[in-house]
């Protein structure tokens, strides 16, 4: 009895060790790895430099500028991807299903099609656009059918008697959207936020197929950054980009959690 009982307990474990083998192999050790490199003077020589590297890409103007505008980017998605996805989403639950469903297959499409036969479609016919515009409109348009997906998932959850009790007390849609769906979808909405910032920060792949390894200043990522860097074997200059980079990441991510956790206490 107690052998079967230990093999129930510890046999999930036992089933998560080779994904946990190789999350660890391709990632954890190589971040700890270029946690190293952003501390010495080059890959060859591994002289410790301390905060020179640092110093030197906050001193490098193509930093300063790929920081800003990838910045620029996430503070401007964002938001407005999760203002359309909760419109859009909420302009679905209140449409004829078969018509719901057909324009929600239609918005989640874009996230299944290769984002190389994309850009190719967008350079041919709306390369009019100006590139930051262009690359925001890009970014809307692949992944809004994920986000209204999700949205939608949570407002499927809201029991209908609660909007019906605030539609006979006189609430309209709109304050019913924002005062009691919302608010009872909120650890949806804040997943959906969290992954908003992610694809936020991995539109390089959508930047380089528009415009190339050198795009125009407007559309210039940090991860355009590192990728001319790695070109040129600075993988000091990489490692310590990449360190600030987590870094944005993770205090963006903490941020948001704590501010999740406070909303669930009150």
């Amino acid at each position: 009895m107690k052998r079967q009982k230990y093999k129930w307990k510890y046999r999930p474990l036992f089933l998560l060790l080779p994904s946990m083998a190789g999350f660890g192999v391709f990632y954890v050790i190589p971040f700890f790895r270029s946690i190293y490199y952003a501390f010495v003077n080059n890959a060859f020589r591994q002289e410790f430099a301390g905060l020179q590297n640092f110093r030197e890409i906050f001193g490098s103007e193509y930093f300063r500028l790929a920081l800003k505008n990838t910045l620029l980017f996430t503070v401007i998605s964002v938001p407005c991807s999760l203002f359309l996805a909760i419109l859009i989403a909420a302009g679905l639950m209140r449409i004829h299903p078969v018509a719901a469903a057909v324009i929600q297959s239609s918005l989640f499409l874009p996230v299944l099609l290769p984002s190389a036969a994309v850009a190719l479609f967008w350079k041919t016919y709306l390369f009019f656009l100006p590139p930051f515009v262009s690359l925001l409109v890009f970014y809307f348009w692949k992944y809004i059918g994920l986000y209204v997906m999700l949205v939608l998932c949570g407002m499927v959850s809201v029991e209908r008697e609660i909007l019906e009790a605030a539609s006979i007390d006189g609430a309209d849609g709109w304050r019913r959207l924002w005062q009691i769906e919302v608010p009872c979808i909120r650890s949806a909405v804040f997943f959906v936020g969290v992954l908003c910032v992610v694809n936020a920060f991995k539109i390089y792949r959508e930047s380089f197929l528009l415009y190339g390894t050198y795009p125009d200043e407007s559309v210039y990522m940090l991860q355009n950054y590192l990728n001319n860097h790695f070109d040129k074997l600075n993988y000091q200059y990489i490692s310590a980009a990449s360190v600030c980079f987590t870094g944005i990441l993770a205090g963006i991510t903490i941020y948001a959690f704590t501010r999740e956790r406070q909303a669930d206490r009150r």
